[in-house]
Parts: structure tokens; C-alpha cells; sequence
């Protein structure tokens, strides 16, 4: 009696005579391995089957948070004040000034994004990771305003 269910029982395999093989390849040997058991003064050949384990097919999908719109947006208007802020308390800031009417505008939202976005693909980071890396983002938005 085996241990497995029914439909795992070993089954023999048995070979093919009228396939024939060019000499040079050597036979195939079968994966099962094989047990000689005696059964009424006869050499009967049995093979164990160990079926493969489960395929396991569950998927997890994450949200990107680094593609968020909100976030970036967050970030954006975040930065944009610290700069105008830095501008107008910061020392080394001072030659921006005439910068700050840009910056106040229409276009100082989207004149600060692309700074980021250039901040986050050059520097190998994400959005989420600019508050933590605040003294290099200052530096760099720096170091570009002063180029305009």
C-alpha cells in the first residue's frame, strides 16, 4: 500500500524497441529511478514517482509611488517656497534676487519641477527622498539658478 493518493501511484515506464537511435547519441536513461522487488519468484521492475512541487502563481502588484502626480506636485510646491525663502534670509542665496519675480510667477512652478526632475534622474533618487537630501537639493537649485 503506498503512502501517495491514487493518482500518484508508481506507474512503470516502459521502453520502445522500434525506435532506433543513431549509434554515436547514447539513450536516454528515465528521470523515475527503479526498485527491484520480488513478487512471486519474478523480477518485477517498479518505479517511484516524486511529482514536482505546486507552481505557485500569486502576483503582487505595488503602487509606484514615485510616479505619483501628488506627490510631485507636494514636492514641487514645497521647494519652490524654501527657495523664495532662501532667498530672501539666506546669504548666499542673495545674487538670485533678481530671480524671485520669475520664481513668484506662472513660471516658477514649472521652472522648479524641471529642476527636480533633472535633480531626481541625474542623481539616481526618488521624490519621496527629496526632504531627506534637503541640503543637496538647496545646493543644486543653487548652483542652477545662478547659471540662468
Amino acid at each position: 500500500m503506498s503512502s501517495y493518493p491514487a493518482e500518484f501511484d508508481p506507474v512503470p515506464i516502459q521502453k520502445s524497441e522500434n525506435i532506433s537511435q543513431p549509434p554515436s547519441q547514447p539513450q536516454p536513461q528515465p528521470i523515475a529511478s527503479s526498485v527491484s522487488t520480488q513478487t512471486n519468484s519474478s523480477n518485477v521492475r517498479q518505479f517511484k514517482y516524486f511529482p514536482a512541487p505546486p507552481l505557485i502563481t500569486t502576483y503582487h502588484q505595488y503602487q509606484d509611488v514615485n510616479n505619483d502626480d501628488n506627490l510631485q506636485h507636494m514636492e514641487t510646491l514645497y521647494f519652490l517656497d524654501k527657495t523664495l525663502d532662501w532667498i530672501k534670509h539666506d546669504k548666499s542665496f542673495k545674487k538670485l534676487k533678481k530671480l524671485e519675480k520669475y520664481l513668484k510667477g506662472p513660471d516658477g512652478y514649472e521652472i522648479m519641477h524641471k529642476l527636480l526632475r533633472l535633480f531626481i534622474r541625474r542623481g539616481n533618487t526618488n521624490w519621496y527622498d527629496l526632504k531627506i537630501q534637503k541640503s543637496l537639493v538647496k545646493d543644486y537649485i543653487k548652483h542652477k539658478l545662478s547659471k540662468l
